[in-house]
């Protein structure tokens, strides 16, 4: 009897998600690692009233941008995404570097998180979302957002389950953090040049 094994297969992962997945693996295997140090750190020294504040922050920040995710805003955004990727990245590495070796603050790194990930790190977002509807679709998109939940939660359990045991210390972890930093959208990155930067001498719009 001859088995069919494709029938079995728990991912059914193409050619533009791998990169994707190859990326987000290594990533979040980190961030979930480093979470639960650098998440105590600001908890225990940081107020409550700016765990408020920063919330609110990027709850206002994240609904003025998506109503104004139309039009060049939308385009530019989309046109320009490795240039908000890659900026995204380099900031948040000199950032990790600096409160490594240079000097620590708590409330450096909270306040430049702050306003790099309720703007930048939003638009970035978007034109993920963008790229979603355009490579995912019907079926595809149900197999791609299953994929994804099953690989972040199986990285989830990894990188908790080592952190439980081997929890790092808060130098490492922000060593660590601005490494998966780097890494984080490399996918993206990859799957935008193979398939949509074409659009920027065509006729399609986006």
């Amino acid at each position: 009897m001859k088995i069919d094994f494709k029938k079995y297969k728990i991912l059914n992962i193409d050619n533009d998600q791998k990169y994707i997945f190859i990326s987000m693996f290594f990533s979040q295997l980190i961030f979930s690692y480093v979470s639960p140090s650098i998440t105590k750190e600001i908890i225990s020294n940081l107020p409550a009233q700016w765990i408020a504040f920063e919330s609110l922050f990027f709850s206002i920040s994240s609904l003025l941008i998506g109503v104004l995710w139309k039009n060049n805003i939308r385009k530019n955004a989309i046109k320009y995404f490795i240039c908000l990727a890659i900026s995204e990245t380099i900031l948040f590495l000199i950032l990790g570097i600096f409160l490594c070796f240079i000097y620590y603050n708590v409330w450096i790194f909270a306040i430049c998180t702050l306003i790099y990930s309720s703007l930048i790190s939003i638009f970035v977002g978007k034109c993920i979302m963008f790229f979603k509807s355009k490579l995912f679709q019907d079926k595809k998109r149900e197999e791609f957002d299953n994929n994804l939940s099953i690989i972040s939660s199986i990285v989830c359990i990894v990188g908790f389950s080592f952190s439980l045991f081997m929890l790092p210390s808060l130098k490492l972890s922000l060593f660590l953090w601005s490494f998966a930093c780097v890494i984080d959208d490399i996918g993206w990155i990859i799957v935008y040049i193979k398939r949509f930067k074409v659009h920027e001498s065509s006729k399609e719009k986006w």
